[in-house]
């Protein structure tokens, strides 16, 4: 008998492993739960318009407004959950990390903004607000991260012998 290796006939497929980090899974569930929470807060929003206003009109009125103002929270929160996980599942684009900067540091102030100029409890501002300075800090520092891998790689492959 020989100590010769054989080579299968059928090689079983493996399932595709993500490649991305535990953070970039944490930070599709941050932005999931503020898309969630957005869209409670909308109903909670157009509840308080029904209390008041019973009339077909008004009530159609209120239900533009409200899915107007919070479309601008859920859509926002929504890219940056399919970002974060197209990032754990693949990897992270440059591209996709500055459109969460840009969605998510407006939220910053108007989460800032909601604490101290408005009538709403205190708690819809400091959930905002730490939901989109979480986000932030993880579109920075992968961008940071993926900057450090991406100049290692490169060094990597021009320090290789060339055949």
């Amino acid at each position: 008998m020989t100590e010769e290796t054989l080579t299968p006939i059928f090689k079983p497929e493996t399932p595709d492993t993500p490649i991305g980090r535990r953070a970039d899974m944490f930070a599709a569930g941050l932005a999931g739960l503020g898309a969630v929470l957005s869209g409670f807060s909308a109903i909670w929003f157009f509840i308080g318009f029904a209390e008041n206003d019973t009339r077909l009109e008004h009530l159609t009125s209120a239900l533009v407004l409200t899915l107007l103002l919070f479309a601008f929270a859920i859509v926002p929160f929504a890219l940056v959950t399919h970002f974060a996980r197209q990032a754990y599942q693949q990897t992270a684009k440059r591209a996709h990390l500055f459109w969460t900067l840009f969605l998510m540091l407006p939220w910053v102030g108007l989460g800032t903004l909601t604490l101290s100029h408005t009538p709403l409890p205190i708690w819809c501002g400091l959930v905002i607000t730490l939901l989109a300075v979480l986000l932030c800090i993880w579109a920075v520092a992968s961008l940071i991260l993926d900057r450090d891998l991406s100049s290692a790689s490169q060094k990597l492959e021009e320090s290789a012998p060339v055949e």
